[in-house]
């Protein structure tokens, strides 16, 4: 879990209202009464309090936190240290797409109402930032990047060669309850596959996945990729379901492993469905427990989609899982999760085949692929295995300026430094320690010190600020 720390100034009634509740046994000291009030900030959890003093109290902690400069809830403010390690890892993701043959790509941050909730319905609309009507239009903020992807390739559809391999890296905003992991303001890798339907297409996206892990250090030890195929699971279902309880079928079973055994059949019962029959099928292990079973010809076409990928990607990270269903029901064929091995956290990546997505939009018939990889999980990951990278933030050289008559020069010389390197200076006249432990501070690489001595002999004094060495350089060579 990422902890983080909230500042919250109270006002000196407010601290003696809850020393009054210490005093009074209710918490045991002031600072885990300030502690409830921002768990039942952040997560909206907790319910009415017994104690009706207590209640007032928190109410008015939570009303002086919601009124101070806080970051929205559910966001995450990226310091330079941190925006460097984004970097870092942003970096690597497009570097494996790229290598991969895709394309980066980039989509305005809203799209209309309608475009945002014609692929997964009216139930998203609630979890859609929505931006003030003016007129006639509306709009609301990209909860993910397939659907402005998709409808970038609906414009130039007919004259870009096939098959397009495009990729985004961008920020989205979800209105929805934040956890670890899952933030309402988040930055996720959505790579889109279109224009083929060979199992080829289905294995170079699982294959980047994996690589966009591997490429940041991580292992087979790891991490795990499951897949399963749209196809075969809901023809096996046809067996024991109706053909329109399919889809509420298969949301159930999508959160199999979020829910316990009793919720998992009663959510069956209330579809009228029999939970032996589901459980039958969850039971297979493997693609030789499902050739067991009876197969219609959707199940066999699955089955036969599977196999062929499956000869196409590394089994040491694949493994055949029949729960997984992507409860989106746009997804038409394999679909696939990223999970870190122990599967602690949530998803890493996710994604699948959805050939009838673009025909939905309006487009030609044409079949797609892809997955979206999200940042805030990945960076959980990162941080438990010690792979975090460095962040890098330090530049390169910091001038020391020692005395005020060399100060014109010296800065010529910064300024043909940055031609060529990240350079700072001192810009408050500081004496020579306070300099350096500024630059210290800043994580300077090098520090070189330019003095009367120096512009006379053109040689400039370098000091490795890492190991401590110091050597003489001359200024043309720099």
């Amino acid at each position: 879990m990422v902890m983080e720390t909230m500042q919250i100034r109270l006002t000196k009634g407010l601290v003696e209202e809850i020393k009054m509740l210490v005093n009074k046994g209710i918490y045991p000291n002031s600072s885990e009464c300030v502690r409830d009030a921002v768990r039942r900030l952040i997560t909206g959890a907790g319910g009415k309090m017994e104690v009706p003093e207590a209640q007032k109290v928190v109410e008015k902690i939570v009303k002086e936190a919601k009124e101070q400069l806080q970051k929205p809830t559910g966001t995450t403010d990226f310091y330079p240290k941190e925006m460097g390690i984004r970097n870092k890892v942003f970096i690597s993701l497009k570097r494996s797409a790229k290598r991969f043959g895709f394309m980066q790509v980039e989509s305005p941050a809203f799209e209309t109402i309608d475009l945002l909730t014609k692929k997964s319905g009216e139930e998203m609309l609630g979890q859609i930032f929505t931006l003030e009507q003016r007129g006639d239009e509306k709009f609301g903020l990209r909860f993910d990047l397939t659907v402005p992807i998709t409808r970038m390739f609906l414009e130039k559809q007919k004259e870009i060669p096939k098959p397009v391999k495009w990729f985004g890296l961008s920020r989205m905003w979800r209105y929805e309850r934040p956890q670890a992991g899952r933030l309402r303001e988040f930055y996720q890798l959505s790579v889109e596959l279109f224009g083929c339907d060979k199992p080829e297409a289905d294995a170079e996206i699982i294959n980047l996945a994996i690589d966009c892990l591997t490429s940041l250090k991580l292992t087979s030890n790891d991490f795990f990729v499951k897949i399963n195929n749209r196809k075969l699971l809901q023809g096996l279902l046809l067996g024991a379901v109706k053909e329109e309880q399919l889809e509420a079928v298969i949301r159930i079973i999508d959160k199999v492993k979020k829910i316990n055994d009793e919720e998992f059949e009663r959510d069956l019962k209330n579809l009228k469905v029999d939970p032996r029959e589901i459980k039958k099928i969850l039971k297979c292990q493997s693609l030789e427990d499902v050739e067991k079973l009876k197969l219609n010809k959707q199940a066999k076409e699955g089955l036969q989609e599977l196999k062929a990928i499956m000869q196409l990607v590394d089994e040491k990270f694949v493994k055949f899982d029949i729960s997984v269903a992507r409860g989106l029901a746009y997804y038409t064929g394999t679909v696939f999760e990223v999970y870190d091995k122990e599967e602690k956290f949530r998803a890493l990546a996710g994604g699948g085949r959805y050939d009838s997505l673009v025909e939905l939009y309006g487009g030609s018939p044409t079949p797609a692929t892809g997955f979206g990889m999200g940042y805030s999980t990945l960076s959980l990951l990162l941080k438990e295995k010690e792979l975090v990278p460095e962040p890098g933030i330090g530049v390169e050289y910091f001038v020391v300026i020692i005395g005020e008559e060399v100060r014109e020069k010296a800065l010529e010389i910064v300024k043909d430094l940055r031609k060529k390197y990240s350079v700072d200076y001192d810009l408050a006249g500081r004496n020579i320690k306070n300099q350096m432990n500024y630059a210290d501070s800043v994580k300077a690489k090098k520090v070189i010190f330019i003095g009367g001595e120096e512009i006379e002999s053109g040689m400039l004094t370098v000091k490795d600020m890492k190991t401590g060495k110091q050597s003489k350089v001359s200024i043309d060579i720099l």
